[in-house]
């Protein structure tokens, strides 16, 4: 196996990236963003690329599901509306 320089991760992660957009162009064409598993394993398989003779199969296996989770998460936070109003959930008073 030969060893991973940058020049050869930035070329592995952008032909990544590459295929999972192209997985998800017919999505795109109806006007939904691609499905947040395809990006979780996008991005899984960059850090298998960058750590991936570091880490187990299991440890890999638990990395792609907490980006699967991740994504997920943000795809809601993204879908939520907030006004200019909106106070956050909790207000930060420091002690004195």
């Amino acid at each position: 196996m030969q060893s991973t320089n940058r020049r050869r991760f930035m070329k592995n992660a952008a032909l990544s990236t590459a295929g999972a957009l192209l997985a998800g162009a017919p999505a795109l064409a109806q006007g939904q963003p691609p499905p947040a598993r395809s990006q979780a394993e996008v991005l899984a398989e960059i850090v298998r690329l960058r750590f991936g003779q570091h880490l187990s199969e299991a440890q890999l296996k638990s990395t792609q599901q907490r980006l699967g989770r991740q994504v997920a998460t943000s795809e809601q936070m993204k879908r939520t509306r907030l006004t200019n109003g909106d106070e956050p959930a909790f207000v930060f008073v420091p002690e004195e």
